[in-house]
């Protein structure tokens, strides 16, 4: 079957994409769209996806938020090596979306996928759960070394715990929104009500892991800690499959990524078959005057090729009638989808970077939390991962300050800012949060060698023989830093899912989410890959070794050693501070060159109410009407008005739909 019967079978059965399950009611709704619902979708469907994403968010939180000090105390791991490890966990954990993305939209639909990869996820969670639990799989001893067994068993838990995340962070607030009929008035409003509760249910989970699993974990038991998140996954898989009978479902269709990868592959194949025949035709024309080729050769292939940047893409254009030099097989449209999206890439690559300055808050920060003076009241003690709270409540508190009061001021005063200028203010204050850490923890090591510590055993198994020196600095000294990352995020993650939605063609939606996945996950990477190469160099190296002692410390451990007393901490903050300054000149550089995508806007004419006056237009000319808004650059314009029917159609149906602007707060935290 042809492309084109496949796009028109598509169209025709558009009605039929949403197939409810085991429901006749369901099934009546489908038959007959027009009949109106009798059940608020909102308070029967939707309270089992939410109770499901709230287990599962409870879980993740429980598990990577304390992370760090569990491999650090419980493991024998050294700061650098916990950091590090964390970090590739979590750059691995915002990876493998991708595939679950990818898998729900071309392959088993969102519930497959959703049910699939959550049981991966609590096998994983009981797994790592049993390892903290049975004797013999940790270290007996604070500051023993695990054997190889005890660290495979624990990495590879967490590695099918990363695997499972993938089926489920992109595709459930998906799978919510798919339950809702647009063409029924109360599913319309309830659905603005479905994501607000939504997002209630990760920020409440959040919260609910920073403060009362992780005092479980540093105060009662890991094994506890642990089993408490794998419960809660555990009570994940069986809320979701409690509301399957009442689940509608979208059949999944061609990924727009996969879309992405077959027209760079096919310009790819035709841009070398090109050059190769170019040669060809350059030879012979040495030897015998030239080739008969027809002159749409010369005169399509050059305008082609002037016409747009990346113009190598132009080689998965379809192939014309006369001539046989384009092998791709795809319309001028789908191309320039593929071309806006590359467009995009510098983009991404200078805001990846925002992300390996985050994965700080949950490494180090952390880490430098615990060498602190903790206690609150009396002998209760607060854990230092619990202070992640104040980055979650800047965010909530700032965001409609934002959106209310900031956005309102700027246009009183006839300004206003575009994503851009949004992202790179967002790198700002991340520089100024990396300064305000390197000054907390600068303060905190004079302290130290002022011989200003306590006796603290915070974070340490019971039993523990080994007590460091904590120094006697509150641990609130670290709320700026926290804040400061809170306010980054409203500018830079927020601007930068705004960047890549508004940016991408209006067909492609979904890319925005694969890049700004693929920019966490590449942030973390190469938070982890900067963080082993600072403390190997600082340790060898005769200066860098020199500038990690303290004045009156005689041996040299590197700025990220066992005992950060004996440690440079803050010179890595300053590191990351300066190459986030880099970052930014780079950004800057970039951003002033950038093209937006244009947005052509188009109205219906009001009604006139008096008689028009003057000549009557000819009755050739029909008036034309057109509702919406689309977005594209010029050359994309031109290339639907010359596209096929099948094109016009996508593009119209992409025309109605107007979205608004994503503002989800702290998203990939």
């Amino acid at each position: 079957m042809s492309a084109d019967q496949d796009r028109a079978d598509t169209s025709q059965d558009a009605h039929r994409e949403r197939v409810p399950l085991l429901t006749e009611d369901a099934r009546r709704d489908a038959e007959d769209p027009h009949q109106s619902k009798q059940r608020s979708t909102l308070f029967t469907v939707c309270p089992y996806i939410l109770g499901n994403e709230f287990c599962e968010r409870l879980a993740f939180y429980g598990l990577a938020t304390n992370l760090v000090i569990y491999l650090q105390t419980v493991m024998g791991a050294e700061p650098a090596s916990a950091a590090t490890n964390l970090m590739v966990f979590e750059g691995t954990c915002y990876l493998t979306p991708l595939l679950g993305a990818w898998l729900a939209d071309s392959l088993w639909g969102r519930y497959k996928t959703i049910l699939v990869f959550s049981v991966i996820y609590m096998i994983g969670m009981i797994t790592l759960a049993l390892t903290a639990w049975l004797p013999g799989l940790t270290p007996k001893e604070y500051g023993v070394t695990a054997t190889p067994l005890q660290n495979g068993l624990l990495y590879g838990s967490l590695y099918i715990v990363a695997v499972g995340t993938g089926g489920i962070k992109p595709n459930v607030a998906a799978f919510g929104a798919d339950q809702f009929d647009e063409a029924n008035p109360r599913d319309r409003r309830e659905k603005t009500s479905f994501f607000n509760w939504f997002y209630f249910a990760v920020n409440i989970g959040s919260l609910i892991a920073c403060s009362v699993i992780v005092y479980v974990q540093e105060n009662i038991s890991w094994a506890v800690g642990f089993a408490i998140p794998a419960a809660a996954m555990a009570l994940a898989v069986i809320i979701f499959i409690s509301g399957s009978k009442n689940y509608t479902h979208v059949l999944p269709s061609e990924s727009p990524i996969t879309r992405v990868f077959k027209v760079l592959s096919a310009a790819t194949r035709g841009w070398w078959k090109a050059r190769r025949k170019q040669r060809r035709d350059a030879q012979a024309q040495a030897r015998f005057g030239g080739p008969n080729l027809p002159p749409e050769y010369y005169s399509i292939a050059a305008a082609m090729r002037r016409t747009h940047s990346y113009s190598w893409l132009d080689e998965a254009c379809e192939q014309p009638s006369q001539g046989e030099w384009r092998v791709g097989g795809y319309s001028t449209a789908q191309v320039e989808e593929v071309r806006l999206v590359l467009r995009m890439l510098p983009i991404f690559c200078t805001t990846a970077l925002f992300w390996t300055v985050y994965a700080q808050m949950g490494s180090f920060f952390v880490i430098e939390g615990a060498a602190m003076n903790r206690d609150v009241i009396g002998s209760f003690h607060i854990p230092a991962a619990s202070l992640s709270i104040f980055n979650t409540l800047a965010i909530i508190v700032l965001i409609p300050l934002y959106d209310s009061a900031f956005i309102p001021l700027l246009r009183r005063f006839g300004k206003k800012i575009t994503l851009l200028q949004r992202i790179g203010w967002g790198l700002v204050v991340t520089i100024l949060a990396m300064l305000a850490a390197a000054a907390c923890e600068n303060q905190r090591l004079r302290l130290f060698h002022e011989g200003k510590t306590i006796s603290g055993d915070y974070g340490l198994p019971l039993g523990a023989r080994q007590h460091p020196k904590v120094v006697d600095m509150n641990v609130f000294w670290q709320v700026p830093q926290y804040l400061l990352i809170g306010l980054s995020e409203v500018f830079a993650s927020i601007g930068q899912l705004e960047f890549f939605y508004d940016q991408a063609p209006d067909v492609m939606r979904s890319c925005s989410m694969a890049l700004q996945l693929a920019s966490v996950a590449i942030g973390s990477y190469l938070s982890g890959a900067v963080v082993w190469g600072i403390q190997k160099v600082s340790a060898e190296w005769g200066w860098l070794a020199r500038i990690s002692a303290w004045t009156d410390s005689p041996k040299r451990h590197g700025w990220l050693p066992q005992d950060l007393n004996h440690g440079r901490l803050d010179l890595f903050f300053l590191f990351l501070a300066g190459l986030m300054v880099v970052n930014l000149a780079w950004f800057l550089w970039i951003a002033v060159s950038y093209q937006y995508k244009a947005v052509e806007h188009v109205a219906r004419a009001a009604p006139v109410q008096k008689p028009p006056t003057g000549r009557t237009p000819p009755r050739w000319m029909q008036p034309q009407i057109v509702q919406g808004t689309h977005a594209s650059l010029p050359q994309q314009i031109g290339a639907a008005a010359t596209a096929p029917p099948e094109d016009v159609g996508l593009y119209g149906r992409s025309v109605t739909f107007v979205p608004d602007s994503p503002a989800i707060p702290a998203p990939f935290r």
